[in-house]
């Protein structure tokens, strides 16, 4: 889809743009997860999944909002954007901890 709309006349991404999408999004997600869960246990985890969810929710906008200029190319904004949003996978975890 990023390939339809960003790359028109091709209709496909570069191979390098699309795998440093997707290394964004598995590196990120470790690093979340070691990042979000470590400040869970110190500050705790309810308040972490506020948090998370601000980030998730800001992010979210961020990269549905991203456009491209002549000084930012829009991959590099989509990969900032998606290492932010990268704490999804330790809010799932969060969310079955708190107790209802």
């Amino acid at each position: 889809m990023l390939g339809i709309v960003y790359y028109p006349g091709v209709g496909a991404m570069p191979t390098t743009s699309d795998t440093a999408i997707k290394l964004a999004t598995s590196a990120g997600t470790v690093v979340g997860q070691l990042l979000f869960g470590s400040l869970a246990d110190i500050v705790g985890r309810k308040k972490m999944y506020g948090v998370e969810l601000i980030l998730i929710i800001f992010a979210t906008f961020g990269q549905a909002l991203a456009a491209s200029s002549p000084s930012i190319n829009i991959i590099g904004l989509i990969i900032f954007w998606r290492i932010l949003m990268v704490s999804y996978p330790s809010e799932v975890r969060f969310v079955s901890s708190i107790p209802t």
